[in-house]
């Protein structure tokens, strides 16, 4: 074991309830919109309607392997958008790329997209979501109705199994640790 530790320690280390900190110390950030990748691809599908939600990337060798997630205002994104949006960046970034091996995934959020960046709650305005609030270390789920840059207001909140309803609930983006969409039947 490292550091001469055994087992049952690292369990007791590990095992305590305190230190979780150490697995949900990480609140999301607001950095996505200073991603190189981000600000070409949204240059060139805010013009045809598409929103760019997210981009990650992954070099192997000599192949990258990008993922891009859009959405659009007007309705749920669908297969169209997403071929639409292919067309569009593949020959832009096989440029940027020069002889890589390109690989381009280009997705929709989904149903129960969970947040990698503070902007998302920009994006899903009015749409359900969970947030686990760490001020009271438990998920709050309610309609985004407002991102005012420093905090996030969902209304029609339940705090966890709350049988209460509360019309408005304020959570700074500092305490914002996870976020994700929700489904509910009801939204539809």
């Amino acid at each position: 074991m490292p550091n001469g530790l055994g087992f049952s320690q690292l369990v007791l280390i590990f095992g305590d309830r305190r230190s979780r900190s150490l697995f949900f110390g990480v609140s999301l950030q607001n950095i996505i919109r200073n991603d190189a990748l981000f600000k070409e691809f949204s240059a060139v599908l805010n013009p045809i309607g598409l929103v760019v939600v997210d981009v990650r990337r992954d070099d192997h060798r000599d192949e990258t392997h990008i993922v891009v997630t859009v959405t659009n205002n007007e309705h749920t994104a669908g297969i169209n958008e997403c071929a639409k949006a292919h067309r569009i960046i593949f020959p832009r970034i096989s440029l940027l790329e020069g002889e890589r091996n390109i690989d381009l995934e280009v997705s929709t959020p989904g149903v129960q997209r969970i947040f990698r960046d503070l902007y998302e709650f920009s994006l899903f305005a009015g749409k359900r979501c969970r947030v686990y609030d760490s001020s009271c270390s438990a998920w709050v789920e309610g309609i985004i109705s407002e991102d005012n840059g420093s905090e996030i207001v969902l209304s029609k909140a339940r705090i966890e199994d709350a049988k209460e309803e509360l019309e408005e609930y304020h959570i700074p983006y500092g305490h914002v640790h996870k976020a994700k969409l929700a489904y509910a039947w009801e939204d539809m």
